[in-house]
């Protein structure tokens, strides 16, 4: 039992030793020390380990599809965004991790099974469902986060709806309304507050405030998020008003949650079915005939 432990614990130390070599080889210290320390730093060459030459490291970028800007690094980029994380070597830490626990769950696995007189053709089933293990679980972590925050961006953007209403009505511009929101929404609901200050940001910095709605319906991934922005595009290009599409808009969210509900509750009797037959209608049958086969069967003998 302590020889599989003590395995486990020396190659997490080796792991986490080289994460540490290299990520102080290239921290912000010595980058900001490169920027800022004339042309003594920047003569100064700093050589990176290269385990493989470029050429076949490329060669596998292209035919796994991991080259910047093809399509499967730019959908993984939109889910990851979708999940609330920005940060720009995301993906390759990402990927880092599928190859990671892949060959790493094996390992630390397969040492607590040997030994225990389970068969081979079972360790070998057990090693596959590890390495599958491995490989889909950032994915299945990282569909969760979407779907999580998907969730909190629903719950809230009704109240959002209504806050931009109130705000608008008092005679604020979008961008203001947007702006007050977002820091009302702080710490009931940090997600949608967080992609409303976003888009006053980009407005802020010179994108188009159409361009930035549209940024927010693809960060959230939300269907009503899409509804909304196309809602306040056209409003903002007809000069409509802007207090009463909101009011309309909020109803109609209102509305769809309300639908959903409703939908949900209908579907409670057939999904409570199974678990009837399976678990309580045993459990009324020996109840109910119990006494009755027990007094038959004295009766017999």
């Amino acid at each position: 039992m302590i020889l599989p432990l003590i395995f486990g614990i020396l190659i997490a130390g080796t792991v986490l030793c080289l994460g540490l070599f290299f990520g102080l080889r290239r921290s912000r210290v010595r980058e900001r020390l490169q920027l800022e320390g004339g042309p003594r730093f920047k003569e100064e060459k700093i050589y990176d380990l290269e385990f493989l030459p470029k050429e076949i490291i490329d060669k596998c970028e292209e035919k796994l599809g991991l080259k910047k800007g093809s399509p499967k690094v730019n959908e993984l980029k939109k889910n990851l965004i979708q999940a609330g994380i920005y940060h720009e070597s995301a993906p390759a830490i990402y990927f880092g991790l599928k190859l990671g626990l892949t060959v790493a769950l094996p390992i630390l696995g397969m040492p607590w099974l040997f030994g225990r007189g389970i068969p081979i053709y079972a360790l070998l089933i057990l090693f596959f469902i590890l390495v599958a293990l491995g490989y889909f679980l950032p994915s299945l972590i990282l569909n969760h986060l979407v779907v999580t925050r998907q969730r909190k961006i629903k719950e809230s953007l009704p109240d959002a709806l209504d806050l931009l209403v109130v705000c608008v009505e008092a005679g604020q511009g979008l961008n203001a309304a947007l702006k007050r929101v977002s820091d009302d929404l702080k710490l009931s609901n940090p997600v949608l507050g967080r992609e409303l200050n976003m888009v006053n940001l980009e407005i802020n910095a010179g994108l188009e405030r159409e361009v930035a709605l549209r940024n927010l319906a693809e960060r959230t991934g939300v269907e009503d998020v899409a509804s909304l922005t196309s809602m306040l595009i056209q409003a903002d290009r007809f000069g409509t008003s802007l207090a009463q599409s909101l009011k309309v808009q909020s109803e109609t969210l209102r509305t769809t949650r309300r639908q959903r509900l409703e939908e949900l509750a209908a579907k409670t009797p057939v999904k409570l079915v199974f678990p009837l037959l399976l678990f309580i209608f045993p459990a009324l049958m020996v109840v109910i005939i119990g006494p009755a086969a027990i007094r038959i069967m004295e009766n017999i003998k």
